[in-house]
C-alpha cells in the first residue's frame, strides 16, 4: 500500500460506513465523489487554498470530475483516500488533482478519479486566475 500512495501529497483514512451501502449491499457509486472531495479539500487546506472569504474572494470550484470504479468496497472497510496535482495540467485558471480510494480489507485500489478545479472569483462570480502564491505551492 505504501508504494502505491507514495506519489499522494494527501493521504486521508476512514471508514467506510453501513449508510454509504446501497441496495446492491456495495457503497454507492456518489460516494466515491465524496471520498474524493474530502481528499481534494484536506489537500485544499493543506496548501491555503479554502481561504477565499478574503479582500480577492478567490478560491476553489469544482468544473468536472471522472471515477472509475475497480472493486466495490463494503462495511466495514478501512479506506485510504488520496489527492494529487497533476503538474502538467496547471493552466492559467485551473489545473486537475488525481485520486485514489484503497481499501484495506481488499488490499488494492477500489476507485481512481480525477478533478479539475477552476480558480473562481467568488465576489464577481467568474472565473479568476490562479494566484502567483498558490501557483508555486501547486508546481512544488
Amino acid at each position: 500500500m505504501q508504494e502505491l500512495l507514495k506519489d499522494y501529497p494527501t493521504v486521508i483514512s476512514q471508514s467506510v460506513q453501513w449508510g454509504d451501502m446501497d441496495a446492491a449491499q456495495h457503497v454507492n457509486n456518489t460516494v466515491y465523489l465524496r471520498y474524493f472531495e474530502s481528499a481534494r479539500i484536506e489537500f485544499f487546506n493543506q496548501v491555503g487554498f479554502m481561504d477565499f472569504s478574503g479582500d480577492d474572494g478567490v478560491g476553489p470550484i469544482l468544473a468536472e470530475a471522472s471515477c472509475k470504479y475497480k472493486a466495490p468496497l463494503t462495511f466495514p472497510d478501512n479506506i485510504k483516500i488520496t489527492a494529487r496535482i497533476l503538474t502538467d495540467s496547471i493552466t492559467e485558471y485551473g489545473f486537475t488533482m488525481q485520486h485514489v480510494v484503497y481499501s484495506e480489507k481488499l488490499n488494492r485500489i477500489a476507485a481512481e478519479g480525477t478533478s479539475r478545479i477552476v480558480c473562481y472569483d467568488y465576489k464577481n462570480r467568474q472565473k479568476a486566475l490562479i494566484p502567483s502564491e498558490l501557483r508555486e505551492k501547486l508546481r512544488s
